[in-house]
Formats: C-alpha cells, sequence, structure tokens
C-alpha cells in the first residue's frame, strides 16, 4: 500500500500518537523558555551584584581618607605580622588600630577585588572602620585592653557562608542573593565577643561543594602564586586573602577538604577541628537534603600565616565563657564548647609519630612525598620518634572510597541540584553529576567492567561508589565507616602513635577548570572528615623540576587520571607543598603543638615570602 498522509492520519490509534508527540514537543519546548528566562533572570542578578560591589568599593574610595600615615616599609611589615605582632606594635603605640585596619583594606582593594584575584563577596569597611576608631579610644584609656580580648586590634575575614548580620549567605547560588542575615550567627558573634573586626567576605565555588573557587555570581578566584591556577575550594577566597597578605586571621568550613585544600593551593595553615569540639551551626543552610547529612558533617576553623594565629582563633571560637553570654536564639542547644588547653599536651616531651606518603588509591607525585619526608625531618630534629605507618590493604580503600559512597548515596546529584533553583550549574561538576546519574545496573554491569578492560584502573574502583543507594545499603555502608574509623584508631593505639603525616593533597595547585578532571585528589583530605578526626594543613616546601614533577611508575600510562595529573604537573614549579597533621578525636591541641614543632623547624614564611 502507498504511503500517504491520509494513511497515517486513517487511523485513530495514529492520531493518538501525534497527538501525544505534540504535547511533549510542547513540553519541551515550555521547558526551553522557562529555563532560557530562568537563565536570562539570573543572569541580570548577577551583573547587578557584581556592579553593586563595584560601586560600594568606588564610593568607599571616594568617601574616606585611605592614607594611613606610616611609611612604606611598616606597611610591608604589618602585612607580613602574626596576631602578636601587631598586638604589639598597637601596645607600643607605634600604629592605631585604625591604621592597621587601612593597611589591609589598602592590600585588599590593590589586589583582592575583580579587578585581579577576585578574591571577595562583600566588604565591610565602613562598620570596621568605625570598630576601629572605638578601640582606639579604649586604648587611648586603657592600653592593658589590647591584651584583655583575643582578637583586639586584628583584622578578620571571613567566608560567605557565615551568618553575618547584614549580608547574604549565598553559597555561590544565585537564588539566595539579596536575603541577608537579619542577625550574626555563633562564629561571627564569637569573633565580635573577642572584638576582632569582621572587614571582607570571601570568594567559594558555587554550593561550596568542589576545590575550584568560581560561582556565576563573582567569577572566578586567582591564586596568588599562579594566576593560572586554583585557589581551591570551598573556602577558596578566604585561603588565597591569607597568602596575598589581604587578612590577618579567617575563618573557612570543610566537609571534604574545604579549610585544607584550599591552604594547600595557597601555601598557608588551615585546620578543621573534629565535631565533637564545635558546632555545626553558625553558617547558612541550604535546603533539603543536602543538610540532612549525619555521617559527615561540615567543620568550622580558621585559616592564617602561622600556627600562632590558628591558635588564637581556635581558642576565640572554643571560648565556653563568650559562648554563654551569647543570646539564646543563637545557641546550640547540643554543643557545649571545650576551651583549647596546650598545657595537657606539652607534658609529653617525646612524641611518636606516623606518617603516610601515599595512598594506593591515587598516588601523588613526589613532591608531596618530598614534603612529609621533610616535616618527618623536623620533627626527628626535635628528638621525636618517627615510624612509617602501614595500613592493612582494605582498611586503606575503605579510607579512600567511604566519603564519595556515603555523599553520592541520594543519586543523582539531586541532594545539591535542588538548591539551584534552574540556574546552570557550573562546568566543574559536570562530570561528578554525570556520574551520579549513571543507572546502578549500567555502572555495575557495563561501565565498571568497560573501564577495568580499557586499563582505567583508577575509575573502575572509584566508579563503583558514586551511585545511589537504598536505606538498607547506606546503612550498610554506614556501618563500614563507623568500623573503618574503630580500626584506623586502633591502629594508632596499639603502635602509641600521637599523631600522623600525611600529604596535604593528591598534588599541588590545579590549573583552572581541572577540579572537574581531578577530583579523586581529595581522597586526601576527605578521609580525614569520614574519620571525623581534627586535622591541619601546613605548608613545608614548594615545587622543583625534575623528580619532583613525577608520579613513580606513572611517567608512561593509558590510565586517564595520571594522564591529567600528569599533565597538571606541567609548570607546576614554584607552587607551595602543603603536609597534614592528624590526631586522635578531641586532640585538637595535640595537632597544634606538632605543627608549631614543625614550623619551628621548616620556617616556611621565611624561606618562601609570600608572593603578590
Amino acid at each position: 500500500m502507498k504511503f500517504t498522509f491520509e494513511n497515517l492520519f486513517s487511523n485513530k490509534q495514529n492520531k493518538y500518537l501525534f497527538s501525544a508527540f505534540g504535547i511533549l514537543a510542547l513540553y519541551g519546548l515550555t521547558n526551553f523558555v522557562t529555563q532560557y528566562r530562568i537563565q536570562r533572570k539570573y543572569d541580570k542578578l548577577c551583573q547587578k551584584r557584581r556592579d553593586e560591589l563595584k560601586r560600594s568599593i568606588q564610593e568607599f574610595k571616594q568617601s574616606y581618607d585611605l592614607s594611613t600615615g606610616l611609611s612604606a616599609q611598616l606597611e610591608k611589615e604589618i602585612l607580613n605580622y602574626t596576631i602578636a605582632d601587631i598586638k604589639k606594635i598597637l601596645f607600643e603605640k607605634k600604629v592605631t588600630v585604625k591604621q592597621v585596619l587601612l593597611v589591609f583594606i589598602n592590600r585588599t582593594l590593590s589586589v583582592a577585588t575583580s579587578e585581579n584575584l577576585n578574591l571577595i563577596t562583600d566588604i565591610n569597611f565602613i562598620e570596621a572602620i568605625q570598630e576601629a576608631e572605638k578601640q582606639d579610644q579604649e586604648i587611648y584609656s586603657d592600653p592593658q585592653i589590647i591584651y584583655q580580648y583575643d582578637l583586639f586590634g586584628i583584622p578578620v575575614s571571613v567566608k560567605d557562608t557565615y551568618i553575618h548580620k547584614g549580608f547574604d549567605n549565598t553559597y555561590g547560588l544565585v537564588s539566595r542573593l539579596y536575603k541577608p542575615a537579619t542577625y550574626d550567627g555563633i562564629q561571627v558573634s564569637m569573633i565580635k565577643k573577642a572584638r576582632g573586626i569582621i572587614f571582607v567576605r570571601s570568594n567559594l565555588p558555587q554550593l561550596a561543594m568542589t576545590f575550584e573557587s568560581t560561582n556565576r555570581i563573582f567569577g572566578r578566584s586567582l591564586n596568588p602564586w599562579n594566576k593560572d591556577r586554583a585557589v581551591g575550594g570551598s573556602s577558596g577566597g578566604e585561603a588565597a586573602l591569607q597568602a596575598a597578605r589581604c587578612s590577618v586571621i579567617g575563618i573557612g568550613s570543610d566537609i571534604g577538604g574545604s579549610i585544607r585544600i584550599p591552604a594547600a593551593f595557597c601555601g598557608v595553615y588551615g585546620f578543621k577541628p573534629g565535631m565533637s569540639r564545635q558546632t555545626e551551626i553558625g553558617e547558612g543552610v541550604i535546603e533539603k537534603a543536602a543538610n540532612g547529612m549525619v555521617n559527615i558533617r561540615p567543620s568550622k576553623g580558621p585559616l592564617g600565616r602561622s600556627v600562632d594565629d590558628l591558635i588564637v582563633m581556635l581558642g576565640v571560637l572554643f571560648n565556653s565563657k563568650n559562648y554563654s553570654e551569647l543570646p539564646l536564639p543563637i545557641q546550640d542547644p547540643y554543643w557545649k564548647p571545650q576551651d583549647l588547653n596546650l598545657t595537657q599536651i606539652s607534658k609529653k616531651d617525646k612524641l611518636k609519630i606516623g606518617y603516610i606518603e601515599q595512598f594506593n588509591d591515587l598516588l601523588p607525585p613526589n613532591c608531596m612525598k618530598r614534603a612529609v619526608q621533610e616535616a618527618c625531618q623536623a620533627l626527628i630534629s626535635k628528638g621525636h620518634e618517627i615510624v612509617q605507618i602501614n595500613l592493612d590493604q582494605e582498611l586503606e580503600h575503605e579510607l579512600a572510597v567511604a566519603f564519595p559512597r556515603l555523599v553520592a548515596a541520594e543519586g543523582g546529584f539531586k541532594s545539591f541540584g535542588e538548591n539551584l533553583k534552574g540556574e546552570k550549574i557550573i562546568e566543574e561538576y559536570e562530570l561528578m553529576e554525570a556520574g551520579t546519574k549513571i543507572p546502578l545496573f549500567l555502572q555495575t554491569y557495563i561501565l565498571a567492567p568497560l573501564l577495568k578492560i580499557l586499563g582505567q584502573k583508577t575509575l573502575y574502583v572509584m566508579s563503583k561508589q558514586t551511585h545511589g543507594l537504598d536505606v538498607y545499603q547506606y546503612l550498610v555502608n554506614s556501618g563500614k565507616q563507623k568500623r573503618m574509623n574503630l580500626q584506623f584508631l586502633q591502629y594508632l593505639k596499639q603502635n602509641q602513635i600521637d599523631a600522623v603525616i600525611v600529604p596535604g593533597f593528591g598534588c599541588p595547585a590545579v590549573k583552572h577548570g581541572a577540579s572537574k578532571e581531578l577530583p579523586l585528589a581529595a581522597l586526601y583530605t576527605w578521609m580525614w572528615n569520614t574519620a571525623d578526626l581534627p586535622a591541619g594543613s601546613m605548608p613545608i616546601t614548594r615545587v622543583q623540576g625534575g623528580n619532583d614533577l613525577k608520579i613513580e611508575g606513572k611517567e608512561r600510562t593509558i590510565d586517564i587520571v595520571y594522564i591529567l595529573m600528569n599533565r597538571n604537573m606541567q609548570n607546576a614549579e614554584g607552587l607551595p607543598v602543603n603536609v597534614q597533621v592528624i590526631s586522635y578525636p578531641h586532640q585538637e591541641e595535640m595537632v597544634l603543638r606538632v605543627m608549631k614543632e614543625i614550623e619551628g623547624v621548616v620556617k616556611f614564611n621565611e624561606k618562601h615570602p609570600y608572593p603578590y
């Protein structure tokens, strides 16, 4: 029979089928138009917010005399001062609080705005100057007040996520613009109780869940050591502010390395306390499932340029007396602060320190292993015992894969996607999102075997961890996490190990966009979130040429992960290299002691002055 359109419509079923196609086409078109309109609306909001930030900066410059009256040499010295150094020159009346603040405001305006490194999301300069002038009057009446408050006279920066009255906590999401907080959260309140002067807020990634600080509102932050490299994330703007010497001390947050990765990329000091020493409350809350995770929770801690400054800020955040004086509505009924106490851990003269140079699920380049060895040599020179840690292969693997297995368990990136509210996701998440949306059947029986056949061992291992689970399997994996944590701590106890040195990350600071390709490098940080252990990150050295750039046994490989890592190591010379120090739950003080002893020998800041 000859085909004609009459034949097509002569059958009632064909008419229904054609109608169904029409409805689907109409739905697709409607959805496209809706998404287009949402993106246009969001693009306008982003541009509006960027213009407002530029305008507020320009108006501030025109309205205030920003000259400090100090010599150029003294200003340069102040930019490199610790908290203790600044307090000393304030007490000696060599400078005023306002002059110190203006030094850091000028530095921020010079290098941290969108015209340069692009590290900030908002300014609080006017309120900060008013507080500085007030503090100068108090010093005039009683100079001893400088030492009565831990952060008196100290300019402080905070990550965009923190609840700060009058400011958005955007998480890099357009839908959270123009919703300023109506009160100060716990951490901001504690800083103010200690008389810290919060003057700027720092940039972060969209959704605050990757290690490249970029979003559609404020754009991409650049690394002060090398503008072609990422600052890390999610507290990337904060770490870069420290490395660029725009702030004395700041606070970030960390659920998989978000303090320690930026610290490593920017060559500064960062600290993730264990959850037993802090509260979850104080940052803005992203909605629904993303806020419901209980196995792994976000930690809050400082970023700075010395261990002593980390100690000061942790003392502020853990201060039980100041916390008890906060307004009851903002307190956490489930949390009671435990004051920082460094006297107990100082009583033990000789420590036994373990070290791990690499985890076999992702081998690091030689520069990362060299940093571990240099940190160990520093401790040996101080009289401590150093031992290599040899974990059971299964335990080591569990430490590496527990985080993605738990975070991806809800399936399809839903818990984060729902917070986008129609906003287009940044490219850094695209592969991660795609991986979580592959059906379990395809992942298990097609993708994983195919990766194995093609020699992609690294991706083969990890591909089995990033899919949705039912409640039963999620509970099974939660049980694995508990056993893993217990086994690791039992190993340390049985071997009488006080702390452990590990690489700061899987590689030095990545090139822009490489976080999309190398998410597995974060296993060196995320494992200490799943184990819920205190962890500090500190700079040891910088990447050299030659052997430093190599990954042992992976110079020639068909494994795509190592091909990308080798590509990332090209032109990496000069980048900072950090190590991490970890210890037992409730032993933040031990981590700080070990970091302090390493710092005293390595002297990174003296040998490698901060750039820019």
